[in-house]
């Protein structure tokens, strides 16, 4: 885990996978593992994450993935009304964990999962992270936020797993390269080796 200090005394977290996984793992309930997930998995802004609702989750055209389509996301353009809309992937695994919360909780197509506020879901992000900390003796894990979740997503598809920056601006609802750059951390001496072994120098 890699933590940098901001002017203000807040931090910015770079997580890894397997670090980042500790959190839903260490979420109280489905409700939170979804909410953390739905950040740390396909992207969300916290704002968009209180605006999912069972009707915005389709099967995709291969009949075996899905995507989950964002309402309302920010807009640093102002030529949508009521904030832009994108669809982002949705893994199949939390689909599934979707789907059996809603159907245990009778949730109808147009309710939201998380009808909580943004500094609740703040909160639950801070209380899996501490969980995490105690039980792994990590105490940078009680300096992530809800953000990190996202930076973590999209700093894992473009460095990690080499995902077109293009397909990860759409997905994330980025509309420039300039605009994820700050999502980016160094590349690990492994990302080195990996990727410079392969072009033969």
């Amino acid at each position: 885990m890699r933590t940098e200090r901001n002017k203000d005394g807040s931090f910015n977290v770079w997580l890894t996978r397997d670090e980042y996984r500790e959190l839903p793992r260490h979420a109280t309930t489905t409700q939170r593992e979804i909410a953390i997930r739905l950040m740390g998995d396909c992207g969300l802004r916290v704002r968009e994450v209180l605006d999912v609702q069972p009707r915005h989750i389709d099967r995709m055209t291969d009949g075996r993935h899905y995507e989950l389509e964002v309402i309302g996301g920010k807009d640093t353009t102002g030529e949508y009304d009521g904030g832009k809309h994108r669809e982002t992937w949705l893994p199949v695994d939390l689909e599934a964990t979707i789907h059996r919360y809603v159907t245990e909780h009778d949730l109808a197509d147009d309710e939201p999962l998380v009808d909580k506020s943004k500094r609740t879901l703040q909160y639950w992000v801070e209380d899996a992270a501490d969980a995490a900390a105690d039980e792994l003796g990590d105490d940078d894990y009680r300096r992530v936020s809800t953000h990190d979740l996202r930076r973590c997503w999209a700093n894992h598809l473009l460095v990690e797993e080499n995902v077109s920056p293009r397909i990860v601006m759409a997905l994330g609802g980025w509309s420039s390269y300039d605009a994820i750059e700050p999502y980016l951390a160094a590349p690990t001496e492994q990302n080195i080796i990996e990727s410079m072994s392969e072009v033969g120098l």
